[in-house]
């Protein structure tokens, strides 16, 4: 056997009694077994079973005493190493898709992959007959809907008068109106049994007559049948009277339904009238509200037909251009993507005996590459939760101001926390 068959034959000693060498062969208990001389002799099948089973328990043995020594070492291990440095990879700090909300064909592309760009430079040009069909639509509809909100404001102007007219007292003329034509009605072409005044003057006559006639009866100078038919005549009379009074009675009644009818037929009237007016006035701030935004669509298409240029939000790095000149896309469709890179990010995973030392804020060195410079950062996040493999990824911010560096390089990161109590 080779230099350590002594630290085996030892544990295979304690654990069955017989040094091993060989899965198939027993070696005699003999000192020569050290020096290099070594007699085996053939095993039985009880042998074999009894010196593999003592193989495995030796192999259980030393694999615990490899993990205890694993967890002594663990268990002593020292306090966290800040100094050391972590692997990373350098990442974007953003990524940024520019879009429009509506459809467009694109004219011609001013940028390509990797370009610097700085904010409000000119990335994609669009192609201007869409634009102009958008701004006459968008002047359509702010016509019609200048045209509908003037048709709504005349109705109400409307409206307005005719309350205002019904509200004077044309409802008491009405009224009145109605009250004169029925008394004309009533007018019969004889008056004398009709109206209360003549019906008075013609009894009172035949009262009168009938005192006198009673005055000569009594005298001898007329007949009795001339009395009586005086007497009668004063009573047809005041029949007649009390029929006129009646009669003017019932006409003025009459009159005064008329009236009060008129006059409910004026209210209800302009009761509807303001029940159309606050509907037309319901409908007018909706046509306005529909007239303010084509006025302001029109003005953002007017905007883009001056300027049919699409800019950049800020300065950053061309990552992605999906597009080419002659391109028709649809509304939200990407046109460009930015990626800015100063700052610039890189993701570490940590063990946890080290993120528990840190919090955001905390300086850190960067070394980017094979490069020895060093990029001075700053903790940005920290994961609160490990990854799989029980690290924190933590995001460490640094300076790229010449955007000399890309995203995708390996990276090393120091960490140098603040002390503190």
């Amino acid at each position: 056997m080779h230099h350590d068959a002594p630290i085996f034959r030892a544990i295979f000693r304690s654990s069955c009694g017989t040094r091993v060498a060989h899965p198939y062969r027993v070696a005699v208990a003999d000192p020569r077994l050290l020096t290099g001389n070594r007699t085996f002799v053939p095993l039985g099948a009880t042998s074999t079973w009894r010196s593999v089973i003592c193989v495995l328990v030796a192999a259980i043995a030393a694999s615990a005493t490899v993990a205890r020594q694993h967890i002594t070492a663990d268990s002593s291990s020292e306090e966290p190493r800040f100094a050391d440095s972590y692997p990373g990879l350098t990442r974007p700090r953003d990524v940024d898709t520019i879009a429009l909300p509506t459809p467009i064909v694109v004219q011609r592309v001013m940028v390509e992959v990797g370009d610097r760009v700085q904010a409000g430079q000119p990335l994609l040009v669009l192609d201007d007959d869409d634009a102009r069909r958008v701004v006459g639509q968008h002047a359509f509809d702010v016509q019609k809907a200048r045209t509908q909100t003037a048709q709504l404001e005349r109705t109400v102007e409307l409206l307005d008068r005719s309350i205002n007219a019904l509200a004077i007292p044309a409802a008491a003329a009405t009224a009145k109106l109605a009250v004169a034509q029925r008394n004309a009605e009533q007018v019969p072409n004889r008056q004398a049994k009709d109206s209360p005044e003549r019906a008075q003057a013609a009894y009172d006559q035949a009262v009168a007559r009938e005192r006198r006639l009673v005055a000569l009866a009594n005298g001898g100078v007329v007949a009795r049948q001339e009395l009586e038919d005086a007497q009668i005549a004063v009573r047809g009379a005041a029949d007649d009277l009390a029929v006129a009074r009646r009669a003017a009675d019932a006409s003025a009644a009459l009159a005064a339904a008329q009236a009060l009818q008129a006059q409910t037929q004026a209210d209800l009237q302009i009761a509807d009238q303001q029940r159309q007016r606050q509907d037309r006035i319901g409908e007018l701030t909706q046509a306005r509200l529909r007239q303010t935004e084509a006025e302001r669509e029109l003005a953002l298409a007017l905007k883009r037909l001056s300027d049919l240029a699409v800019r950049a939000s800020g300065d950053a790095l061309v990552a992605e251009v999906p597009v080419k000149p002659g391109d028709r896309l649809l509304a939200g469709a990407a046109l460009v993507k930015l990626a800015t890179v100063n700052p610039m990010i890189v993701d570490v995973d940590v063990p946890p005996s080290i993120v528990n030392g840190l919090v955001r804020g905390d300086a850190a060195s960067v070394r980017v590459g094979r490069s020895t410079k060093e990029y001075a950062g700053r903790i940005k996040t920290i994961a609160p939760l490990p990854g799989d493999a029980g690290a924190h990824t933590i995001e460490v911010e640094f300076d790229n101001p010449s955007a000399a560096l890309l995203a995708g390089q390996p990276a090393r990161v120091r960490f140098t926390p603040r002390h503190r109590s």
